[in-house]
């Protein structure tokens, strides 16, 4: 298994929230290769891809602070809860629209996180 030790030190060195936009890129580059699984009908892909992408939303997830989140926390909880309930459908259903719209909802989570980035 080689690596990238560019990526490596990206990692290591990275802040709580470049680590939060780091896991968003890879679910979205992930959900992304779902659906081009899904055009080409590979099923073991899509399945491999899924279940990676649902282990990092599960991060995120475990991650967020609800005793001093507040609604945040809390939004961000029923969005990831939303998003593994969709995961399971378009796993099963192959819906292509449900994944776009999970997409489109975590590159303006990703969006949002870069902005309290900038910030800090």
């Amino acid at each position: 298994m080689s690596f990238n030790p560019y990526l490596k030190m990206q990692v290591e060195t990275a802040s709580p929230v470049e680590h939060v936009i780091l896991l968003y890129e890879k679910v979205i580059v992930l959900l992304k290769e779902v659906d081009d699984c899904i055009s080409k009908s590979n099923v073991q892909g899509k399945i491999n891809a899924i279940v990676k992408a649902e282990r990092i939303i599960r991060v995120l997830n475990d991650s967020l602070d609800m005793e001093n989140g507040g609604d945040i926390a809390k939004n961000l909880r029923d969005l990831y809860e939303f998003i593994l309930h969709s995961l399971v459908i378009i796993n099963a259903k192959n819906d292509q629209k449900l994944l776009s719209d999970v997409i489109y909802i975590l590159e303006t989570l990703k969006e949002g996180w870069e902005g309290i980035k900038n910030k800090v």
